[in-house]
């Protein structure tokens, strides 16, 4: 029961874009994402964030809501909180002071609320 030459090497273009994708998906990834989540609707999380480390906000997704309102905060400490108007055009969007730190140590609560319907992947990493 020997397979097939030919059937073998039709399989190789699959594995190769299969590598190449997990590839890139380890890249981009990284070990410095503290939060990554889908939001359709309005949404809360708790993230532990730490004094003295620079935090990024990311929103990725095209054809996600127009506007979304995220607020991290701890508390009365308000580490972040801004109002984003997307376009559908970019894949990744980087607000305008995309970074921020806190205060103090502590488990943070990032609230999330798209002001019109989509969906968008909202990540905060260590920069």
């Amino acid at each position: 029961m020997t397979e097939d030459p030919k059937k073998s090497r039709s399989l190789i273009p699959l594995y190769i874009i299969i590598i190449l994708y997990y590839a890139i998906v380890a890249l981009q990834g990284g070990g410095d994402s503290v939060l990554s989540e889908p939001v359709s609707k309005e949404s809360d999380f708790q993230v532990n964030l730490a004094r003295g480390v620079n935090y990024q906000l990311r929103i990725e997704g095209p054809g996600g809501p127009e506007k979304i309102d995220v607020t991290i905060r701890n508390g009365s400490d308000v580490a972040f909180q801004n109002t984003f108007v997307l376009t559908d055009s970019k894949i990744s969007y980087l607000p305008y002071h995309p970074e921020f730190t806190v205060k103090e140590n502590g488990t943070y609560h990032v609230h999330v609320k798209p002001l019109n319907s989509g969906t968008i992947i909202l990540e905060i990493k260590k920069s």
